[in-house]
């Protein structure tokens, strides 16, 4: 089973990825926030993210790497 640091490692090398080739992402944290982003900022302990839709549209927020519990490409429907 794959350990708490081993997901995060896992989410910077995608986050990274979503980045360089400007992926908006779709996150849930453990709060059960949900985050339609792009990747602004892949930091040490915090993933640095900005709204593209919704509410929160433009707005910058951090991210804790141990709070997200899914991480993946958003799809529209």
């Amino acid at each position: 089973m794959e350990t708490a640091k081993e997901k995060v490692e896992r989410y910077k090398g995608k986050a990274e990825v979503f980045l360089k080739n400007n992926t908006k992402a779709f996150i849930i944290n453990t709060s059960g926030d949900y985050f339609f982003c792009n990747i602004i900022l892949v930091g040490e302990d915090y993933l640095y993210v900005q709204h593209f839709t919704g509410k929160k549209k433009l707005e910058k927020e951090r991210i804790v790497w141990y709070d997200i519990i899914k991480f993946k490409e958003y799809e529209e429907r």
